[in-house]
């Protein structure tokens, strides 16, 4: 059994312990990609309940592939993967949790 690449608008099937497609994996910072490894839980893809956590990393990873420069589409399509990952990101806290996007994102805060 194979799920979509996670990538918006991508088609590709991959296996179920796999995020995304190699070409769209690559395209993700370091730091993405080992936060989504962080944030995995061995089984999630069977029993279909990742964690806040993870929920905000997808979202956020999801948003990284979808930016293309000088284009208002994939702009708002990125906004609004952003907007799901932020509002995982304070799931998650309200959960004690922690914050699941620390060092990647800038947050304004100091």
């Amino acid at each position: 059994m194979s799920h979509l690449c996670r990538a918006h608008g991508c088609y590709l099937a991959v296996p179920p312990k796999m995020f995304m497609c190699r070409p769209h994996w690559f395209t993700l910072p370091k730091n993405l990609q080992d936060a989504i490894w962080r944030e995995y839980r061995p089984g999630q893809e069977i029993t279909k309940d990742p964690s806040p956590r993870y929920m905000a990393v997808q979202k956020l990873s999801v948003a990284h592939t979808a930016f293309k420069p000088n284009d208002v589409t994939a702009l708002a399509i990125m906004t609004e993967y952003l907007a799901d990952a932020m509002k995982w990101r304070e799931l998650a806290v309200a959960a004690g949790q922690g914050d699941p996007l620390v060092g990647l994102i800038a947050t304004g805060r100091s």
